[in-house]
């Protein structure tokens, strides 16, 4: 049995991998965590709102242009790279870079030319303009991840990945928590977090630049898109519906704080996004999870090992998923404990929506091989078709919920949303690998 454990499970690549990610997410976590925890308690309820809102403006327009190619250069990066095809490869590290910064661009645009209306409608305080403008002005570098995440995640340097995670986390905690200690308040926050992600954009795009030569021996600036000749219209109808399905997936990311604050109060802003934000932490585990196995089911797709693909579901279901979804269960009777004690007496009416929204990221980390099998696939139509339900229910729910129940009604949303998502997913799956 302990032969068995070590050579199938502790030492199989997809675990060794799954737990450099898993372990570097945890280091971000805890160091995210405990940021939260101070910076919360040193601005507040409404002054934390208020930074919630300012850089939640800039994230939401730049969700209206992101087309996640992430996903898409990994999908043809992992075929082109399983069948040898250099030349490929480096066409469609060019497409990706090109696509990522063209979504930087028109974001820091847009925002730029509305900073003031969403100053006074959104953040409700007209002197957060330049800070709104800051904020968008980062996304410029910052598109250098995406492509470059894509690169390292190809030829499986999972360790470059975790170590630029624990980086680029150490960098925005210790820049946050400083200025908010310094006297910065709502601008440490935003400057702090802003300077982040300049710095995490500069690393990623060095290290994968240096990953391209060391595997492929060019960099992506030598690229040829006539390469991509034949396979164009597939990968622009690929980026067309993924397009499409990050717009859908915008709404319950980032509207729904945006139609809060709109709606209701900055106060309720702060209860709100603390318990989104300990939700969201299941995804530190979602995460990792599905960057080790898209690649890989990528792979598989190529070489149209279809046997091989449905082992893996299984595995990925019942090895991986429902345990880690009974431990997120497990979890949510201690939130009434640990949050008062974590966050202040202030932040106690935050306990029910963590709560609800545990509940939702329970269910989505149970499902979590769902998202990569279609989008390994190609089948990004039919998942497009199960996120437009889930988003349509929100779309039609949002008013009633927030103006009835404010943020309560807002986070019962998350598991009902989920729980339709994935059971439509499921069914529309059926248990087969087909392609197409």
């Amino acid at each position: 049995m302990w032969k068995t454990i070590r050579d199938k499970v502790i030492h199989s690549r997809f675990v060794q991998n799954v737990g450099i990610l898993m372990a570097a997410n945890f280091v971000g976590v805890a160091l995210g965590f405990a940021q939260g925890i101070l910076v919360a308690r040193w601005l507040g309820p409404e002054l934390y709102g208020i930074a919630a809102l300012v850089m939640i403006y800039p994230a939401l327009v730049y969700s209206l242009f992101n087309t996640r190619s992430t996903e898409i250069s990994i999908k043809y990066l992992s075929e082109f790279h399983a069948r040898g095809e250099r030349d490929s490869v480096l066409a469609m590290c060019k497409l990706g870079y090109a696509v990522d910064f063209g979504t930087a661009g028109l974001t820091f645009l847009l925002v730029l030319g509305t900073a003031s209306w969403a100053a006074v409608h959104v953040a409700h305080r007209p002197e957060t303009v330049g800070l709104i403008a800051i904020y968008a002005a980062a996304f410029l570098p910052y598109g250098l991840i995406g492509t470059s995440y894509a690169v390292l995640s190809t030829v499986g340097n999972f360790r470059a990945i975790a170590v630029l995670v624990v980086i680029t986390e150490v960098l925005r905690v210790t820049l946050v928590a400083g200025m908010v200690v310094a006297g910065w308040g709502v601008s440490g926050v935003i400057w702090g977090n802003a300077i982040a992600r300049v710095l995490s954009g500069l690393f990623y795009g060095f290290t994968a630049l240096k990953q391209m030569k060391g595997t492929w021996g060019a960099s992506w600036l030598q690229g040829d898109w006539s390469f991509l000749k034949g396979r164009r219209r597939e990968i622009s109808s690929f980026l067309a519906y993924n397009y499409l399905n990050t717009l859908l997936g915008m709404i319950p990311e980032q509207l729904d704080v945006i139609l809060l604050g709109y709606f209701r109060n900055p106060l309720e802003v702060g209860y709100y996004r603390l318990a989104k934000s300990l939700g969201n932490t299941v995804g530190y585990l979602v995460t990792p999870l599905q960057s080790v196995s898209y690649p890989e089911l990528a792979r598989l797709w190529g070489l149209r090992a279809q046997q091989a693909i449905r082992e893996k579901m299984r595995k990925f279901a019942l090895h991986i998923g429902v345990p880690l979804g009974l431990a997120v269960l497990l979890a949510i009777p201690l939130v009434p404990f640990i949050l008062p004690a974590l966050y202040g007496q202030a932040y106690r009416p935050a306990v029910i929506a963590s709560q609800v929204l545990l509940l939702a990221s329970a269910i989505r980390i149970t499902f979590f091989w769902l998202r990569p099998v279609y989008m390994a696939q190609g089948r990004i139509r039919h998942w497009i078709l199960m996120n437009t339900a889930g988003v349509t229910l929100s779309i039609l729910a949002y008013p009633a919920m927030i103006w009835q129940w404010g943020y309560i009604g807002l986070s019962i949303l998350g598991p009902v949303r989920n729980l339709l998502h994935h059971s439509l997913a499921l069914w529309f799956l059926g248990g087969k690998v087909s392609r197409k």
